[in-house]
């Protein structure tokens, strides 16, 4: 049982970390902090709390193939505009935070950090401090800052995969049949996810098998296979792709891998890269501790007792990240091990079950400050950026216009949550005369008069003011095109990495 003291000592840290969690994202102005994903995001929310099934654009009506979309993972998709993020996070978050404005959603954040940290306590018997140090040396800490499903899928797997430590230590295979179930269910919220519950799915197997428990087996195949079925015939479906649209997305734009690339891109997914420019941070870089971990459980294999749950811990700490490696679309930029973050969950009960010893040991101590010092790292980083996103959207808040237009969807990003209201499309083919006069014949017909169009800077250093346009912005073949189609453009101007021109019909 455990003690009234222990208990409130849990609800103690619970609190100081959702205080201290929410303290950090004030203090870090995550408010601006919408691009790239987190925008889309953002978007797919707002149109799920209008119950659309396509994310809002604006500037529909000048669009009529769905090809301008100003938002960088939003792409035409069986005749409707799609994330490819999870659609089933934004229906959540748009029913749990309906009525909370959408700059302030992701303050939620701790709140499903702290339900995950009491499940691992409550479920699963894990110490708070010890899901709460992995919280902070992880990984984790640098994908919960803004609008994310990780938070809800840490909250979701730290609640099933409780009940299949429970079900093991238990001789359970009810718990187990749920825990799968639900895991399952997860993969709606992120495709690694599937991997996971595969895995989990197989240990379970051997686990009863060496139980000779064969009707259980049935069971457990019976949890796991419904939920299956249930994901991919939804995908198949709602995207046109049983394993649905990021899937679809990134393997349509990714070429096929030899294996020799895919080796590769597992070393810089779990460790980093050794010849490219820029720091690759993988798994065990990024918490290295892990690795240490691996080598206080090394004997563990040989005694091949499958009926020990510490083994089967151990065991998914070794797979799934090499499974999400050789499976990943790509290695994840710079932080690589974002999609190993699920490896986390087996490496909290291991250090558990050796909490005692660990929490002393200064050579863990040494690699846990270790971690936590890249997000520290990180979070420099981040408040640079999100400093940098808040001088940008107050340089468009100052250039509101009919229409907006940007030479591509790296740029128009920037523009963060304006792009929900103001009508926008990304378009650069100013030099094709057959796209440029439909798009400007639609133009006329919505009687849309001024007209600001964007793109980088020229020569303010960016990473892609050296990108080649058919025709430049800032060049005169621009306003002599524009002037074919009856507009007239004002001086070309920049700010800040910003350029742009104004022009009027």
């Amino acid at each position: 049982m455990i003690s009234e003291k222990t208990n409130q000592q849990t609800l103690v840290y619970l609190f100081l970390f959702g205080f201290l969690f929410l303290g950090l994202q004030f203090l870090l102005s995550v408010k601006t902090s919408f691009i790239s994903d987190s925008l889309t995001k953002a978007a797919q929310i707002e149109s799920a709390k209008e119950w659309n099934d396509s994310i809002l654009y604006p500037a529909e009506n000048l669009d009529p193939d769905k090809k301008m979309h100003p938002i960088l993972f939003v792409i035409a998709n069986q005749g409707k505009l799609k994330s490819v993020f999870s659609e089933v996070f934004a229906r959540i978050y748009s029913v749990l935070f309906y009525f909370i404005p959408i700059q302030w959603i992701m303050f939620t954040n701790g709140i499903f950090l702290v339900l995950a940290s009491y499940l691992l306590y409550r479920i699963g018997k894990i110490p708070v401090p010890v899901s709460l140090l992995i919280f902070i040396a992880s990984v984790v800490f640098s994908q919960v800052l803004d609008i994310s499903e990780v938070p809800f899928s840490i909250f979701w797997i730290s609640l099933s995969y409780s009940l299949w430590s429970r079900g093991l230590e238990q001789k359970s295979p009810v718990l187990i049949s749920i825990a799968i179930f639900l895991m399952v269910l997860g993969s709606f919220l992120r495709l690694e996810i599937l991997i996971l519950s595969c895995l989990i799915y197989g240990l379970s197997f051997l686990f009863l098998y060496f139980q000779k428990r064969f009707f259980e087996i049935l069971f457990i195949t019976i949890a796991f296979i419904i939920p299956v079925l249930l994901f991919f015939l939804w995908n198949q479906y709602e995207y046109g792709h049983f394993l649905g649209i990021r899937y679809h997305f990134n393997y349509s734009i990714t070429e096929s891998q030899s294996i020799g690339s895919r080796l590769y891109q597992l070393q810089k997914i779990l460790f980093t890269s050794f010849t490219e420019p820029g720091l690759k941070i993988g798994f065990f870089l990024y918490s290295p501790y892990f690795l240490y971990v691996l080598y206080i459980f090394r004997k563990q294999f040989k005694t091949k007792n499958f009926q020990e749950p510490n083994l089967f811990h151990l065991m998914i700490l070794i797979i799934y990240p090499i499974l999400v490696g050789l499976s990943a679309p790509n290695d994840g930029i710079t932080i690589t091990s974002r999609y190993t973050l699920f490896a986390i969950f087996p490496g909290i009960f291991l250090i558990a079950n050796q909490w005692q010893n660990v929490k002393t040991n200064k050579l863990f101590l040494f690699l846990v400050i270790c971690s936590i010092l890249i997000n520290v790292l990180l979070l420099k980083v981040s408040k640079e950026s999100f400093k940098m996103i808040r001088k940008t959207n107050s340089i468009y808040s100052s250039l509101k216009s009919d229409l907006w237009i940007f030479y591509d969807r790296n740029i128009s990003g920037t523009a963060g949550l304006s792009l929900l209201s103001q009508p926008s499309i990304s378009f650069q083919d100013f030099e094709n005369k057959e796209l440029r006069t439909s798009l400007f014949s639609r133009i006329r017909n919505e009687k849309i008069n001024q007209i600001y169009i964007f793109d980088f800077s020229k020569t303010t250093p960016n990473a892609f003011m050296h990108l080649k346009r058919g025709v430049e912005l800032n060049s005169d073949e621009f306003v002599k095109v524009l002037h074919e189609e009856g507009f007239q453009c004002k001086t070309y101007e920049e700010k800040s990495w910003i350029g742009y021109r104004l022009c009027l019909n």
